[in-house]
């Protein structure tokens, strides 16, 4: 970030190689234009729930998980749900918003590639928790136009 050097420059010879990071690239960017939620021009105060891998966060100098639920609504978007796993360990975190069933992952860096990103309809999480891997990230959406209940 921010260096004109050998530290940010990208060498396209490479490509092919690694054509499964530059998918997921690709995914990433197509996900952050589809959803409005995630580029607000002001902070996000009532329509983030913040969590931790239980349903408290925790602040201290040890923790390495961290969730939360970005509410939609206000920008006519889906809710996203983020999991955040740091440690060398997989975490089982609970989803602490709406019901089991509602949610759909659609981004789970620890899969291998092309399973790490599924289409915009996700994949069904049919249970209140999720196994996030060691250092990985999943992202969770549900459609509150389809939810039955729960918040």
């Amino acid at each position: 970030y921010n260096q004109d050097n050998e530290t940010s420059w990208l060498d396209w010879g490479k490509l092919e190689s690694n054509r499964d990071v530059f998918r997921f690239f690709q995914c990433m960017i197509a996900f952050r234009k589809a959803h409005p939620s995630i580029a607000r021009t002001h902070f996000w105060r009532e329509d983030v729930a913040w969590y931790g891998a239980q349903h408290n966060v925790d602040m201290s100098g040890e923790s390495r998980t961290l969730a939360y639920c970005l509410h939609g609504e206000s920008q006519a978007d889906t809710d996203i749900y983020a999991m955040t796993n740091s440690s060398l360990e997989p975490v089982q975190f609970g989803i602490h918003e709406g019901a089991a069933g509602q949610w759909r992952r659609v981004i789970d860096t620890s899969l291998a590639s092309p399973d790490d990103f599924a289409d915009s309809n996700g994949k069904p999480v049919n249970s209140s928790s999720y196994v996030v891997a060691a250092r990985s990230v999943v992202v969770l959406v549900r459609n509150r136009q389809l939810n039955t209940g729960g918040s």
